[in-house]
């Protein structure tokens, strides 16, 4: 079964018109085998009318079905529920750049590699991947690139990321050499990049396709200036890559296990990831380093993110949730942990290109010559940082963490979704 994820969208947070293409298909009319059918609430149209700006979206994807529902739970049925026949949603992301009072692109990535693209307020849709063309591999993390309007990246199980433009078609894509390796066998420094041959990139998809393990790439995070993404998987390392050179610069290594989450600070300093190890650890992305390993859970991690409304350049507040039921609040101040005495790194360019994520090159395999490995420190090498706060508060494993201003919100894989709210 997928794991359940959730997200926001106030409209007070909706922008004006975009010029991007709209989807063109009708969900409620549609004879696709693809979507089972759709449940729409009977008082839609009087509800959509009487909200102000103060409402809020929520949507969430369980087990076969994708929901729209009203934020505050006004009303508690869902405005919306679509139900999938051949494959259940994994992942999804609401473009922040193109949304508007009336219009909304969504993003939903699927078991079968399937990606829809979805606008709840008109019903229409539109698909990506369909039948898995490209890649059939399931889906496991669905993002739009901060600061475009149709661009945006998937993670699958085969261990690949790929880039799609949400107006470009369809078409057959055999990656590099079309070589499968054994998931048994590791290479820390892979990172193949394949393109669609000259002739066929304006038009068709993928923008590109890297190959970075023969594990499943678990979840990804883009850096607040979007210049580069951090990705971790089953292999259990955690890899940085510059987006828009496609380079891969470094590679750093679990204390033991998979790594499942990942999460980038605000100010883009450190990065978070979580995995089967238990562990919480912190990277400082500049220095090249392992800041700190944060124990607390009794089993594997399954979310973590930065609270940005208490990080500052002082102190940093993040939250953690694993399956074992557990909520736990961090706080770290650098200051206040030791430094284990490490290499120096060296410093990145974080100037931008005028290269394009639309810049093609014929199809092959693109190498990195350039990435560096980080063996992993010992115990007495890392400094260890307990919880703030340390809670139970789902029976079934939990999902997801997220911080809204007024609450946190945590989510299990049963679909159940808990909102907490903040001492006033």
């Amino acid at each position: 079964m997928p794991t359940p994820t959730l997200s926001f969208l106030a409209r007070s947070h909706t922008l004006g018109r975009s010029n991007s293409k709209k989807p063109k298909s009708s969900i409620t009319k549609t004879n696709s085998s693809f979507v089972q059918k759709i449940i729409t609430n009977d008082h839609l149209a009087k509800i959509l009318v009487s909200r102000t700006s103060q409402d809020t979206n929520l949507f969430y994807n369980c087990g076969t079905s994708f929901v729209w529902m009203d934020g505050s739970g006004h009303p508690k049925e869902p405005l919306s529920r679509i139900i999938f026949a051949r494959a259940c949603p994994t992942s999804h992301d609401v473009n922040m750049l193109t949304r508007g009072a009336d219009h909304l692109d969504i993003i939903i990535g699927f078991t079968s590699g399937d990606i829809m693209w979805f606008d709840p307020l008109c019903n229409k849709y539109g698909r990506i991947n369909k039948g898995g063309v490209m890649n059939s591999s399931a889906i496991t993390m669905i993002k739009w690139l901060p600061g475009y309007e149709s661009l945006f990246m998937a993670a699958f199980q085969d261990g690949s990321v790929m880039l799609f433009d949400k107006e470009k078609e369809d078409e057959h894509f055999h990656p590099g050499d079309g070589k499968k390796s054994s998931p048994s066998i590791i290479d820390k420094t892979m990172f193949k990049v394949s393109k669609p041959f000259q002739k066929h990139a304006t038009k068709f998809n993928p923008i590109s396709h890297w190959k970075l393990s023969n594990r499943s790439i678990t979840a990804f995070a883009f850096s607040p200036d979007c210049q580069h993404v951090a990705i971790v998987g089953l292999d259990g390392l955690l890899r940085v890559v510059n987006i828009l050179h496609e380079i891969l610069l470094d590679v750093y290594e679990s204390y033991y296990g998979g790594l499942t989450c990942v999460a980038w600070s605000p100010d883009g300093k450190y990065i978070l990831t979580g995995g089967q190890d238990d562990l919480v650890t912190i990277w400082a992305f500049r220095e090249q380093r392992i800041v700190a390993r944060c124990q607390g859970h009794s089993s594997w991690i399954t979310d973590i993110a930065f609270d940005p409304y208490r990080c500052d350049e002082k102190i940093y507040r993040f939250a953690s949730v694993g399956e074992d039921g557990k909520l736990i609040l961090w706080d770290f101040s650098v200051n206040a942990l030791h430094k284990p005495k490490t290499a120096g790194g060296n410093n990145r360019n974080r100037s931008t290109s005028v290269s394009s994520l639309n810049n093609s090159n014929p199809n092959g395999i693109i190498a990195n010559t350039r990435v560096i490995v980080h063996p992993v420190p010992s115990k007495t090498q890392v400094a260890f940082l307990q919880p703030t706060m340390l809670k139970s508060i789902h029976g079934d494993p939990c999902s997801g963490v997220y911080f809204r201003e007024d609450a946190i919100v945590t989510t299990d894989k049963r679909g159940k979704v808990n909102i907490w709210k903040r001492a006033s």
